[in-house]
């Protein structure tokens, strides 16, 4: 049976702005800059769907009358089109016969004027990433998004948005500087449908919003591609656990009806924004036990396939919550057209505020909407044409609701589908086997969660930044100190989830027995390791208080940098 488009609809904004598709996170944060130049919304000019091709851009760099902005190139085109094809542009299908231009590469903020909108899409994380600062506490989300803007949108007046005369910019940044000023000035969008609601867990939205000031400090240190790059890890990163905590947590709201007591900008005790630094205190946190070793068929392994194997399981309660939250949403809607309920003055039902409509006040109204949905389905297949497993659900012995009925079929057609996509949806957030993974599978075997070098970097850099108290002279938002090994991988734990000496008791792990504890030594020691080959650990002595995480950079509170010493 195919569903008609008004039951197989999933996606509620409430919820997360995700398609639940694979993304790159290339076109992720070209999205993202677009929306952080208009307040959100998408771009106009982007709408139009321009074609742009790898040719077009080599050619436009060796025009003659450009000569003189970028020399050399016209003397060695070939070069010149190697540099393009692989510094400035994002290509699909880079280096087979099919591939095409996505965009420019997100080294500027003006990059998504150049995207192929068929080649470029990011499937609504861009528009989560966006929401998750917008919406972060205590100012921290407007001051991270200003930040955002300061750092990507280099070179611009900010009034006019014209380009400033030459200072010392980057290549790349003149590069895409120079072809901006090839293209009409774009405008904002709107979207019908479409509005800013805060995420579920505002918690990772002020845990994101702090990443992001702590990891920005230090732009004026490392070269503008390596902080681009640490970028979208992060972003990535929790872009993935928001979604992960979301599964939790909707799942547990579904099933009370209703807000969990402990969530919301009034009720969430987690994040920097509360005075804490940490999200470990919240009853919905997501906990990962990684393989520090990143090696499959060892303990350790085997411990971290078992912890991706219980968040996999928990998708398909997901899907169910997504399913309840999406049809009640719409059967709120039908009240409201016939004067029945009143539309909050936001314009928007929460996802709190829909659950609602599941209970026994409405269950007469609900009953006779969904019995309509239900005989308009059976019209087009009746019972005894449905699915084998289906059709005792669908008859009256089994006691279901009308409403439970219509979301018992709808998990039978749909389900598995929304299942599959979330999956590719998280394993692309997670960086599946890539720089910066969180996640891990080889070939034909199992996924396990993963510490990936590039991503402890990122996180390594954030930890040892601390806030400058008020009144401090410095050009810096935070200043460096010193960690020891084991603090880190509390902070690692507490802040993130990321269990490497201890077990998620929360998240499928119960007692931990004598072959744990054996594969939690020597996880610790594969991290210990891991440390040391990224180049901010060096062991000074067996002395536990002399293992020490070292920045490379030390800032000091008055905004003196020298360089690190280990």
């Amino acid at each position: 049976m195919a569903l008609r488009k008004r039951d197989s609809e999933f996606r509620h904004l409430g919820v997360s702005y995700l398609d639940f598709k694979r993304v790159e996170m290339d076109r992720v944060l070209t999205g993202f800059l677009m929306r952080v130049n208009h307040g959100g919304r998408p771009s106009r000019i982007v709408s139009q769907r321009h074609k742009h091709e790898s040719a077009t851009f080599v050619q436009e760099f060796l025009d003659e009358q450009h000569a003189d902005r970028f020399q050399g190139f016209r003397e060695h085109p070939d070069m010149a089109g190697r540099w393009i094809e692989t510094q400035l542009l994002d290509m699909v299908n880079r280096g087979k016969p099919n591939q095409a231009v996505a965009g420019l590469r997100p080294l500027h903020g003006l990059t998504y004027k150049f995207r192929n909108y068929y080649h470029s899409r990011a499937y609504g994380a861009d528009a989560q990433l966006y929401e998750m600062l917008r919406h972060a506490r205590d100012g921290r989300g407007t001051l991270a998004l200003e930040e955002i803007r300061g750092f990507f949108f280099t070179g611009l007046d900010p009034a006019l948005g014209t380009p400033l005369p030459d200072s010392g910019l980057d290549v790349e940044t003149q590069a895409v500087l120079h072809l901006n000023s090839q293209v009409k000035h774009d405008t904002p969008q709107n979207v019908k449908g479409w509005y800013s609601t805060p995420p579920l867990c505002v918690g990772q939205s002020d845990l994101l919003a702090d990443d992001v000031l702590r990891l920005l400090s230090l732009r004026e240190l490392l070269p503008r591609i390596v902080m681009v790059e640490y970028l979208k890890i992060l972003f990535a990163f929790h872009l993935a656990l928001g979604q992960l905590k979301t599964m939790k947590l909707l799942t547990a709201m579904a099933e009370r009806s209703g807000a969990e007591t402990s969530c919301g900008s009034e009720n969430c005790p987690a994040g920097p924004g509360q005075g804490r630094d940490d999200l470990a205190v919240c009853p919905f946190s997501a906990g990962l036990f990684v393989d520090a070793a990143g090696v499959p068929g060892t303990p350790a392994a085997a411990l971290a396939e078992r912890s991706a194997e219980v968040w996999l399981r928990r998708i398909p309660g997901f899907v169910r919550a997504g399913y309840t939250v999406r049809k009640l949403a719409e059967f709120a809607a039908h009240l409201v057209s016939l004067g029945e309920a009143t539309k909050p003055s936001r314009g928007f039902f929460t996802v709190a505020e829909v659950l609602r409509f599941a209970d026994k006040a409405h269950q007469k109204r609900r009953e006779q909407f969904f019995a309509s949905r239900m005989d308009a389905l059976l019209d087009d297949t009746p019972i005894s044409e449905q699915p084998e497993g289906v059709r005792p659900l669908l008859g009256a012995g089994m006691g279901l609701s009308s409403f439970e009925q219509y979301i018992e079929l709808l998990m039978a057609y749909r389900g598995k589908y929304h299942n599959d996509y979330i999956i590719d949806s998280i394993d692309s957030l997670l960086l599946k086997n890539r720089p910066g993974a969180v996640i891990a599978q080889p070939y034909r075997g199992r996924r396990r969660f993963v510490l990936d070098s590039a991503l402890l970097e990122v996180l390594v850099q954030i930890a040892l930044l601390k806030p400058n108290a008020r009144g401090t002279r410095s050009r810096f938002l935070h200043h460096t100190g010193s960690l020891r090994l084991d603090e880190f991988m509390d902070i690692l734990r507490r802040r993130y989830g990321l269990h490497v000496n201890r077990l998620p008791a929360d998240d499928g792990f119960t007692a931990t027995g004598f072959e744990e504890q054996a594969a939690l030594r020597a996880n610790t020691d594969a991290f210990t390791t891991r440390m040391r080959e990224i180049g901010f650990y060096s062991d000074l002595s067996d002395a536990y208080l002399a293992q020490v995480i070292t920045p490379r950079f030390v800032i000091a509170e008055d905004g003196t940098v020298t360089a690190g010493g280990r």
